[in-house]
């Protein structure tokens, strides 16, 4: 078997990759956002704040590369068919739009903000 001729597999090597280096990213982040757990003893920061922040940027990363690849499959499949209905047009845009924002690492910020990361609170 050529990996050459098999780019989804390169695509899902760095995917897991960047996934995993936006998952340390997200550890290192939240050691420095969180000070005072200093004083916590070693088991309980990585219990309370690190495994659950490289968990959530690491499923939110590769949701990213999920999608981005999904909408790819799709957009092959539809194009030769020469028919692009508003309800495909919309789910590539939706997966187009999960795809970026998870694979630049601010997914998580928009689901645990719920709204965009750049828009400031209104209070």
């Amino acid at each position: 078997m050529d990996l050459l001729n098999q780019p989804q597999y390169w695509y899902f090597a760095i995917g897991t990759v960047w996934s995993i280096f936006q998952g340390v990213r997200g550890v290192v982040e939240t050691s420095l956002d969180n000070p005072q757990a200093g004083a916590w003893k070693p088991w309980e920061r990585i219990v309370v704040l690190y495994i659950h922040d490289f968990a959530l940027r690491f499923i939110c990363t590769m949701a990213g590369f999920l999608s981005l690849y999904m909408a790819v499959i799709l957009f092959n499949e539809i194009i030769p068919d020469g028919g692009l209905s508003a309800g495909d047009s919309l789910l590539l845009l939706f997966l187009f739009l999960i795809g970026v924002t998870g694979v630049v690492g601010q997914l998580h910020s928009v689901i645990l903000i719920g709204k965009r990361p750049s828009t400031k609170s209104s209070r």
